[in-house]
């Protein structure tokens, strides 16, 4: 391994190494790079001509676009490394390192040392040439901004699923007292301070959309408009951290502003909520995937046109929430959020669509300086809901 070239990119503040290997050198490593992540995409299954060509061409020593590979790390040290240590570190911190560009090309590069060895033509195949550009002290946020920008036109793989894949190391941790984890666990108990990760990774996709609608089925342009809010954003931290440790914020005053109070059938009957409520607490309601998308929606909007200047901004809210607003034993402000969440379910054609957009103005409501609203939770969901209608329904 030979290290060509340095170039430091400004954009993700990363150095991009150029590197000359061999195929030998590469698959050493290469196994690991494609199991150390169970998100990553899987090997595509509809190109096996095109596969099965290039695996032949491999064989024969053919020269093929860079790979490219990102080292997630803080090590500054890691920007002057040489050839040999370079080589001995991705060695032995192969957790640490992703594969940007080039995996099916790495999965053929596989496929086709198998064959090599039956052939018994491993001495000349292990030294075929290939070259990489790996990306040193580069952060998640930089590793997903170059993911679409080099994978935008090939196989899809939505940004959705592309997020989450980069922060699975997020789980079973704990952001501001809040533990992530999976669906496949069991259930998330908010009050015990457990949020489905699935649900934070929703909100930060719409968070980056703009748009409170889900989009796991991401096309190109899609992509596209992302990487166009993506490009605004400061990158020197960890974007998706800060955007939860925001809603963290959000969720704990919601819920001391009811004392999380449980939703009793007699509750559900003075307010003539008959079908089964959306949730019967606080902390249920707004550790849900449609609460997460909706604030995602709401800050991302917010930030562009100016309401708010970034996720700062949600300390001075959250406080004028805590003064402003007398606590509500009862739940009152709670018990109107769920009569018009009821509202929504017995009217709209995509139940789950329509929650995301009303929960979107409800924090747009609570979260803007200039409207009559802010910090107001009752005010804020009646509004909200208003606003939410005048757009569906006229």
């Amino acid at each position: 391994m030979e290290i060509m070239s340095r170039i430091y990119d400004h954009r993700i503040k990363s150095t991009n190494l150029y590197v000359e290997t061999t195929f030998g050198e590469y698959l050493q490593y290469a196994k690991d790079l494609i199991k150390n992540n169970d998100l990553q995409r899987k090997r595509v299954k509809t190109s096996q001509t095109v596969y099965s060509l290039l695996k032949e061409d491999l064989l024969s020593g053919c020269v093929i676009p860079p790979l490219v590979l990102a080292i997630v790390s803080d090590e500054e040290t890691l920007k002057d490394i040489g050839s040999d240590e370079l080589q001995d570190y991705i060695k032995t911190n192969r957790d640490k390192v992703l594969i940007l560009d080039g995996l099916q090309r790495t999965h053929t590069l596989i496929a086709a040392e198998i064959d090599a060895l039956e052939q018994r033509k491993e001495r000349d195949f292990y030294n075929y040439k290939l070259r990489l550009e790996v990306y040193v002290n580069i952060n998640k946020f930089g590793v997903l901004y170059r993911m679409l920008t080099l994978n935008t036109g090939q196989t899809p793989m939505s940004a959705r699923h592309q997020m989450e894949m980069l922060y699975s190391d997020m789980l079973d941790t704990e952001v501001n007292g809040v533990k992530l984890i999976t669906e496949v666990e069991g259930a998330a108990y908010a009050d015990k301070n457990e949020f489905v990760f699935r649900n934070t990774i929703d909100g930060f996709n719409s968070y980056m959309n703009r748009s409170a609608l889900p989009m796991d089925r991401q096309e190109m342009l899609e992509n596209i408009k992302m990487l166009e809010k993506m490009s605004k954003e400061n990158i020197s931290g960890d974007i998706f951290k800060t955007f939860l440790e925001g809603y963290i914020k959000v969720f704990d005053v919601l819920c001391e502003k009811s004392k999380n109070c449980f939703v009793d059938q007699d509750r559900l009957d003075e307010y003539e909520i008959k079908s089964t409520p959306f949730a019967k607490k606080v902390s249920k309601a707004f550790s849900t995937s449609q609460a997460l998308t909706g604030y995602g929606a709401a800050m991302g909007i917010m930030k562009d046109k100016g309401i708010i200047e970034n996720f700062d901004s949600l300390d001075r809210i959250v406080k004028d929430i805590e003064e402003n607003y007398i606590d509500d034993e009862e739940g009152e402000w709670f018990m109107e959020f769920l009569k018009r969440m009821d509202m929504i379910k017995v009217r709209a054609k995509k139940i789950g669509n329509a929650q995301r957009m009303y929960l979107e103005y409800f924090y747009r409501e609570l979260f803007n300086e200039e409207s009559d609203s802010y910090a107001d939770l009752l005010q804020a969901t009646e509004n909200g809901y208003r606003k939410y209608d005048s757009q569906v329904n006229g």
